[in-house]
């Protein structure tokens, strides 16, 4: 499977928790746009986070434009990368 499929499906998987967790009416819309290096993935109009689109690598945002330094999780993980995701943004480093 190519990494453009795979964050379609973390995409998805983030749209669904994100329905799971908000009310109908207030559902934040999950969006990704592809960038050279980075997806950008974006929520409620800030960016929720980045991948890596050679190696899959998910990234918290340090801006609009940049991801932090250190990977979080990876979207070829069994769970596509979720277990480092929460309703507002990508988990900080342990």
């Amino acid at each position: 499977m190519n990494t453009k499929q795979r964050i379609n499906e973390f995409v998805e998987k983030l749209q669904m928790m994100m329905n799971d967790n908000y009310l109908p009416s207030n559902t934040p819309k999950v969006t990704v746009k592809m960038g050279r290096k980075y997806a950008k993935i974006i929520c409620r109009d800030s960016v929720y986070a980045f991948v890596d689109v050679n190696n899959g690598n998910i990234y918290k945002p340090a801006g609009w434009k940049a991801p932090a330094k250190h990977a979080r999780g990876n979207i070829f993980d069994q769970d596509h990368g979720m277990h480092c995701c929460g309703l507002y943004g990508v988990n900080y480093l342990n």
